[in-house]
């Protein structure tokens, strides 16, 4: 037999008027027992204004079923409609997709961009369907948990980055109250070994490099630059008599879109350079070929803008179109087959990571100088390049004794 509910109407003295009585402490009706359907009420008021009835088996189960739906309400009203339209209801896929466009789309280069959309669509295939709010680090942890059992750690740990900056607006614009993908930790990845070459193999390669590629090579393998500034690199920046070269911009390559020049990855990649004598006169031999390119076609050679400025672009194919990094690759692994040189592993950036481990190994310079000589803006960044440390160790035992034990 069902609790007998407690009376909720008390006529006053007159009989024209009467009291609610047993009002719940938040201020809701008292839960009463529906004897037609046999089940429990327990009424609310909705922020709208209308009532709701959620029902139960007994009082305390229709109670229940009022404090959740009460919570929710009190929730949706905490995260109602926002910016851009964005509610309560916004899932990952949808912060993801305003992120893409509104924020990345704006502070990165398109090499960087078309990256960042494959990572998402990892995220969203996986848990975009889900409401920011209602995201859990428990479901963060399994997705990057999958990830890594796929096989790729890096993945996972870059993934699991990027998904830290999209939640992170998600919390700034009020869709969430705290970054749950903060709480999963980013997942170890064993460093790979990375090919590198020495300075006297730069140079048999450097020789035997195709002549349309072999100053672009010069400048990854000699000067410690990315492909992307060498590729953006116009005549307008280099003065050959000083041997010097202001860089300026990089050129790199997006689907969809095409080579399109833009700023450096860096900002310490900017500034006047000095450039080696090998790298000099490959910029000469280059100059001359890029001025027989333009004389097969007068009118037909393409103009490029950047800035306010025209630009004659130092590394262009023979009809004037820019060079793909690709082109500069294939030329770099076919010189390394023919010097006798396995070419597993060479491309434009082991260039950079032979610079970098080369100068610290060599002992002569310290991390902080090899950054500045690259444009690494982060010291820890070059250490990540260095793949071995060559007689370094032992020089600095020697210099160490020679301090301490004379």
């Amino acid at each position: 037999m069902p609790e007998t509910p407690r009376g909720k109407r008390v006529p006053d003295a007159t009989g024209e008027s009467f009291l609610v009585v047993n009002k719940a402490p938040n201020g809701q009706a008292e839960p009463f027992f529906d004897r037609t359907r046999e089940v429990w009420v327990a009424p609310w008021r909705k922020p709208d204004g209308r009532v709701g009835r959620p029902t139960g088996k007994t009082r305390a189960l229709a109670v229940a079923s009022r404090d959740r739906h009460v919570e929710k309400a009190a929730h949706e009203a905490a995260f109602g409609d926002l910016a851009d339209g964005f509610s309560a209801k916004t899932t990952v896929n949808g912060l993801s997709a305003w992120w893409l466009e509104h924020v990345a789309r704006h502070r990165v280069r398109p090499t960087s961009l078309a990256t960042y959309r494959k990572h998402v669509t990892v995220i969203t295939d996986k848990i975009g369907s889900v409401p920011v709010h209602e995201l859990r680090p428990e479901q963060i942890t399994t997705f990057v948990s999958d990830m890594i059992d796929d096989g790729s750690a890096s993945r996972a740990r870059n993934v699991r980055t990027l998904l830290v900056q999209i939640l992170e607006r998600g919390v700034e614009f009020g869709l969430a109250t705290q970054n749950v993908a903060r709480k999963v930790k980013a997942p170890k990845s064993e460093p790979k070994r990375r090919r590198t070459i020495t300075p006297d193999e730069t140079q048999l390669l450097i020789a035997e490099c195709e002549p349309r590629f072999a100053a672009a090579a010069a400048l990854c393998f000699i000067q410690g630059w990315r492909i992307s500034e060498a590729l953006g690199l116009a005549w307008q920046d280099i003065d050959l008599d000083r041997g010097s070269v202001l860089v300026r911009r990089g050129a790199t390559y997006a689907d969809g879109i095409g080579m399109s020049l833009g700023p450096t990855k860096t900002r310490g990649a900017t500034g006047e350079q000095l450039l080696g004598p090998t790298v000099v006169e490959l910029l000469r031999a280059r100059r001359e070929m890029n001025e027989g390119d333009r004389a097969n076609l007068p009118d037909l050679w393409p103009r490029y803008e950047y800035d306010g400025e025209n630009l004659d672009l130092v590394f262009t194919t023979a009809g004037g179109t820019p060079t793909l990094r690709q082109h500069v690759d294939r030329a770099i692994r076919k010189a390394a087959e023919r010097v006798g040189n396995d070419s597993a592993g060479l491309g434009t950036h082991a260039g950079r990571r032979s610079v970098v481990t080369n100068l610290f190994a060599s002992g002569s310079l310290d991390l902080e100088d090899v950054a500045r000589f690259v444009g690494h803006n982060d010291v820890a960044t070059t250490r990540g390049y260095v793949q071995h440390e060559g007689d370094r160790p032992r020089q600095v035992s020697e210099r160490a004794l020679e301090l301490l034990d004379p």
